[in-house]
């Protein structure tokens, strides 16, 4: 995670506005310190003060609780004051692949985003993808689109639709290289071949709407293939590890 400087520090006063909690840390005797993600300010790190008789926040300072955070910040800190629970995500505690999933999310997320820095596209893509997963959506369709997404909102996404070398439009079948897609002309090898029906799948993943995702996923007979579409997607990350 990476910090801005102090100037970029919100204003001192009250403010309320819904989130999730990316991490938290547990400090004994002072409470926790959690990594929220929240709408309009991006990520900041909030104090949660501890109380001598119970967990002042309940549930709602969990990873994976979505909320309505309201808070404070003083001249040095940010603390959080109260939160009420929008969605726990719960079910997703009865898979262990769904949680694994959505964990890889928050886990990639924490170590990417700017402390500070408005990121509403993305927030809106991990709410998206939360919401997939508990639809019973294949995870590993979901997980591949959830990383193209990312990558596109940060400008590193491989193009699925134009040659990387040339600029042509991939009508055809394509070939995978360290810098992306290229089409059969600029291609010298049969290595990472991608054929034409496995790259209008992988486009289809990654580019059709939400709500046609749901139908179209739960249909779709190749979950082989976006395991190892993900692991070509994760080297993209390169420049954030």
């Amino acid at each position: 995670m990476i910090s801005l400087p102090d100037r970029d520090k919100l204003p001192q006063g009250s403010y309320s506005q819904i989130g999730t909690v990316l991490q938290r840390r547990d400090s004994y005797g002072d409470g926790q310190s959690l990594l929220l993600f929240l709408r309009d300010f991006g990520p900041h790190w909030v104090s949660a003060p501890a109380s001598k008789t119970k967990c002042r926040f309940g549930g709602a300072i969990e990873p994976l609780i979505w909320a309505e955070f309201n808070l404070y910040q003083s001249p040095t800190r940010f603390y959080l004051q109260s939160a009420e629970v929008k969605e726990d995500f719960i079910s997703l505690r009865c898979s262990a692949r769904k949680l694994k999933a959505a964990l890889k999310f928050y886990k990639r997320l924490s170590k990417s985003l700017l402390v500070g820095h408005e990121s509403n596209n993305i927030l809106t893509l991990l709410w998206s993808s939360m919401i997939l997963l508990k639809e019973n959506c294949p995870v590993d369709i979901v997980e591949y689109r959830f990383t193209w997404r990312l990558l596109k909102e940060t400008g590193l996404a491989p193009s699925l639709q134009l040659c990387v070398k040339c600029g042509s439009r991939l009508d055809a079948e394509a070939r995978w290289t360290n810098d992306g897609l290229i089409c059969s002309t600029c291609s010298e090898s049969e290595k990472n071949l991608i054929t034409s029906e496995n790259l209008k799948s992988i486009r289809v993943a990654a580019l059709v709407s939400h709500e046609k995702f749901i139908e179209w996923s739960k249909s779709e007979q190749k979950p082989a293939l976006y395991k190892e579409e993900l692991k070509r997607l994760v080297t993209f990350f390169t420049d954030w590890d």
